[in-house]
């Protein structure tokens, strides 16, 4: 009897659909520490217009003639002690079994620990944008130019949440790549990945931008959905990751970020999109973190859906269901209850979770917002002050982290040809489940 594994089943639930373009070296570093650099004016990070003069599509070649030099490879390197780093688990899911080169675990605990990856200059003096994960617990970081110089880097900032980190080498005049319009992106637009994938260094990879707003659950990231990625065909690989994904304008539009790793997979790679790390840079600047509103609320996983429309009489399916009401937060110091319906912020409709996790992360704590809310068949506004965003909660990302479910081996259903696995609350929220909905989860099936 042969088995078939329904791998991307399992995976999604487990969170483990995705691996990071981590460099050859790949492995994590613990939490860096608090950078001290000289903080200064806002950089101007605004969209730059469209450069193209003619009607009809560039070269590829011109713009990676203009590019290039604002590439850069970045070298991280930890000395570590014993039990520092990554466990076997986490290198196996970045690597597989055996790792890149065959080997069977990281590195010993007295050598040093050394990953690569790419990054790109935002400013002229010398401002870098890389993935945290490049850079996370690094002692020393490197910035390699295209025309064979080599720069000590400091850590500015990071925001794990997004998987972004802010770096600055002591130089001027440098190629600082200009920033597009993530948002204004089309689905079928031709885009360009250069980077360092696999230790060859420049190479550039030419596809299509294949869709928007993918939810990719990465496992340094924040679970509760603050990213939404961009997917590309242009390829990807270890070692790309924090490099720039380009319009045929030369605007960098995202950050390569991920790729799928499951055996079959081809042609599908996720970056971070511009528009969410410009929000992000001004606060790495200046404060060497992302801080993010929070209005203390529990969404329903499964949203407005047409069975919540009937019962609620609702118009149509925007807003967001709230499940829960955290104690002491914002939402239930303004009067908010459960089954209230969020319908807009500040006077604009919100469309879903998605969009109101969107809305409120990229405000300030201590920002006053004025929610549109549906009870009982009326409309009403209520005021609230956002408070700070607690770090790596699951819920909606405006609630606390609740106590982690132990995980649950899968279970082979005897006579029936299939394994099983327990639908708890991590598999509802991956593949957004409501509360109602019973059962298990069907992992492999036999044939």
């Amino acid at each position: 009897m042969r088995t078939r594994s329904f791998s991307w089943i399992l995976l999604a639930v487990t969170g483990a659909s995705v691996a990071f373009g981590v460099l050859l070296g790949g492995l994590l570093f613990s939490s860096p520490s608090t950078p001290v650099v000289e903080r200064g004016a806002p950089l101007q990070l605004e969209p730059v217009a469209n450069r193209s003069s003619s009607g009809g599509m560039r070269d590829f070649a011109d713009v990676v003639e203009e590019s290039m030099t604002g590439v850069v490879r970045v070298t991280a390197q930890d000395v570590g002690e014993e039990g520092d780093g990554p466990s076997r688990e986490l290198f196996q899911f970045f690597f597989g079994p055996g790792g890149p080169e065959g080997e069977e675990s990281p590195r010993g605990p007295q050598n040093p620990r050394i990953g690569e990856g790419t990054g790109f200059i935002i400013s002229e003096d010398g401002y870098i944008l890389t993935n945290y994960h490049v850079v996370q617990g690094a002692e020393n970081v490197k910035i390699g130019f295209v025309d064979g110089t080599e720069e000590s880097a400091t850590i500015v900032g990071t925001d794990p949440s997004i998987d972004l980190a802010l770096l600055k080498v002591e130089a001027r005049g440098l190629n600082a790549l200009p920033l597009g319009d993530s948002d204004a992106l089309r689905v079928g637009q031709w885009v360009i990945a250069i980077g360092n994938p696999l230790d060859f260094e420049q190479t550039v990879t030419v596809g299509v931008l294949s869709a928007k707003n993918r939810r990719v659950d990465l496992p340094s990231t924040d679970a509760a959905g603050l990213v939404s990625f961009l997917q590309t065909d242009a390829a990807i690989n270890f070692g790309n990751s924090g490099g720039p994904l380009l319009d045929i304008d030369g605007r960098v539009v995202g950050i390569n970020t991920a790729i799928t790793r499951q055996n079959l997979a081809e042609g599908i790679g996720f970056a971070l999109p511009i528009e969410q790390a410009r929000r992000a840079v001004d606060q790495l600047k200046n404060f060497g973190e992302v801080r993010r509103g929070y209005i203390g609320i529990n969404m329903s996983p499964a949203g407005i859906d047409a069975e919540v429309q009937a019962y609620y009489n609702l118009p149509d399916r925007f807003g967001v269901l709230v499940q829960d009401i955290v104690d002491d937060g914002p939402a239930e110091k303004a009067g908010m209850e459960p089954d209230d319906i969020i319908r807009s912020v500040n006077g604009k409709k919100v469309r879903d979770n998605d969009d109101l996790i969107s809305r409120i992360s990229t405000l300030m704590p201590g920002e006053k917002v004025r929610l549109g809310i549906f009870r009982d068949g009326a409309t009403s506004e209520r005021n609230l002050t956002l408070a700070e965003r607690p770090r790596r909660d699951r819920s909606e990302g405006i609630s606390l982290e609740p106590e982690p479910e132990p995980e649950v081996e899968p279970a082979r259903s005897e006579g029936l040809g299939i394994k099983v696995q327990t639908l708890d609350g991590d598999a509802r929220n991956v593949l957004r489940l409501p509360e109602s909905v019973n059962g298990v989860l069907i992992t492999e099936v036999e044939f």
